[in-house]
């Protein structure tokens, strides 16, 4: 799984998302509180700057190779285009390929659109391409996607503007990823020049994308400028140029915000919703999401590692108070850590539908059930250890609430901050784990496949399954799911696997956030759903 927690590499966690455009949200009375929409008011006309604060504060690398977290996506997508575009409703599209075609169980051809030009105005050649998909291969890159590529066996040029990718074993999920940064391409001759610079403020990029990397000074701005010989007039940017500026203190963020300084945000923060719905400076906007907040279990041993532990502080937290408490309303509680809005493009929907459907719903807390359960367990210890990362008031507000719920039925948790590099760490040290049995996380898909995630949690020897889970059924199901080429099929077995891991709750998925996007009253245009993490976005942002 690519990693996606701020700090460094994360969880793809999802949400259970299926509101399109004009959807609402309801408060407890019934009336009306949360619009949710796709994108926002098209823009009527072009801006001169647009300024954009980057909350996750500024990334260590625009290589699409190296980028793993919300800062690199917010601003690399609208530079180094993917060869798949990710539309407001998590559905794809054509991009820098015209197709993208599973040719056979173990075969994908990509077609490469032809008339494209990089930056500096050469050609994008299939040669680029090859490049592109193979350097996510090489272990001494260490790209953040390798894992999309563990099962191909060559890729290759099969013709001017042809490349054929070939599988081990086959792999569904392969094509919907190409949406995402794993599908970015960037220009072969530049980047073997850069070397290890590559995508640096000193390496610099060379890309197709609706904008251009125009200067990076570290620790204030990134410069981006409209690429006008862009190949899609349909998508030419709007906005002659962008900065986006590192504005990580939250306080600070909503000042700026509000006194216009600056002009937009993607995640604008939970704690100032309220300030920010009353604004006359600009509008908040609720979007779909992939977005979650959960509790994940890290330790193979120990309380934690019994299902029924995992099950009874699941059951002890009432999921729409948490919504109304940490979230403030802005989300929706979940049954699992695939959402909905994962599938929603898929012919197989209602299956999968059916499926979550069928999942127990958790949402609200059951102490006489959870403590039960805890009897059951009969736990050589009662005491567990929550890490949250030091500066994240929202996971922390997580762990506090999994305290005290732990408490009613029996248990005692500690909560441990950790600076953010030691918390990102959590995800590939086994030894940083020690002595920490949950960690309190934020996550994200940002392709659409019902198969990005499961995967990674539920096989033996997975990079996320830290509590050693082993189900036969379950690894049948999935490695069918993942090799079948019927979208129904695949769709089934899928189903049947999570029907059996779901409620062993190896992620306590506590709940969706909505996308939260803040514009200044003066631009419009950018979409609202969490699809900005993917797309070429800021083409979309103009005058109002």
């Amino acid at each position: 799984m690519k990693p996606a927690y701020r700090a460094a590499t994360a969880l793809l966690l999802g949400l259970t998302l299926t509101a399109c455009s004009g959807g609402q949200e309801t408060g407890q009375t019934g009336t009306p509180t949360i619009e949710l929409v796709e994108t926002t008011p098209a823009a009527t006309g072009d801006v001169e700057k647009v300024t954009w604060a980057l909350p996750s504060g500024e990334p260590a690398s625009l290589d699409p190779a190296r980028t793993g977290d919300y800062s690199a996506n917010t601003v690399g997508t609208n530079l180094c285009e993917s060869l798949l575009r990710l539309e407001t409703d998590f559905s794809t599209s054509p991009g820098l390929a015209t197709s993208v075609v599973q040719k056979d169980p173990v075969t994908v051809v990509i077609t490469v659109r032809g008339g494209v030009t990089f930056w500096d105005g050469s050609p994008l050649t299939a040669d680029d391409v090859v490049y592109s998909l193979s350097r996510h291969r090489d272990p001494t890159l260490a790209s953040y996607a390798a894992h999309v590529f563990a099962g191909v066996a060559s890729i290759d040029r099969t013709g001017d503007l042809e490349v054929t990718v070939r599988f081990k074993t086959p792999d569904v999920q392969f094509i919907p990823d190409m949406a995402g940064v794993p599908g970015a391409i960037v220009q072969k001759a530049f980047a073997t020049k850069a070397g290890q610079g590559f995508g640096t403020a000193s390496g610099g990029l060379m890309c197709t994308g609706p904008f251009k990397l125009d200067g990076w000074q570290n620790g204030q701005r990134i410069s981006v400028r409209r690429n006008d010989t862009y190949w899609d007039t349909t998508r030419k940017a709007r906005a002659a140029a962008f900065d986006f500026v590192p504005l990580t203190d939250h306080s600070t963020l909503t000042s700026a915000l509000l006194a216009g300084e600056v002009d937009g945000v993607y995640g604008a923060p939970v704690g100032s919703i309220a300030a920010l719905q009353r604004s006359g400076t600009g509008t908040l906007y609720f979007g779909p999401s992939t977005e979650t907040f959960s509790l994940g279990a890290v330790a193979a041993d120990g309380p934690i590692a019994d299902p029924r532990i995992r099950q009874a502080l699941d059951l002890a937290i009432d999921k729409a108070a948490y919504v109304t408490s940490v979230l403030k309303g802005a989300g929706r509680p979940l049954k699992t850590f695939t959402p909905p809005l994962a599938w929603q493009g898929s012919p197989a929907k209602t299956i999968y539908d059916a499926g979550y459907a069928a999942l127990p719903d958790t949402s609200k807390a059951d102490l006489e059930a959870a403590k039960k359960l805890v009897t059951e367990a009969a736990p050589t210890r009662t005491d567990l250890v929550i890490a949250t990362p030091a500066g994240d008031q929202s996971l922390l507000q997580t762990a506090t609430i999994a305290q005290a719920a732990a408490q009613q039925i029996g248990l005692t948790v500690t909560v441990r901050q950790l600076q953010p590099a030691e918390f990102a760490g959590l995800f590939y040290d086994p030894g940083l784990r020690q002595g920490i049995d949950l960690i309190a996380t934020t996550g994200y898909l940002e392709v659409p496949g019902a198969l990005y995630y499961a995967p990674g949690f539920v096989l033996k020897g997975a990079p996320f399954n830290w509590t050693g889970y082993e189900d036969p059924g379950v690894t049948a199901n999935i490695v069918a799911a993942v090799s079948a080429t019927d979208p129904a099929v695949s769709a089934e077995r899928f189903v049947a696997a999570q029907a059996v891991y779901g409620p062993a709750k190896l992620q306590i998925t506590l709940a969706g956030s909505h996308n939260r996007l803040f514009l200044n009253k003066r631009i419009t245009g950018a979409p609202a759903s969490f699809s900005y993490i993917s797309s070429a976005w800021a083409a979309r942002v103009g005058a109002r």
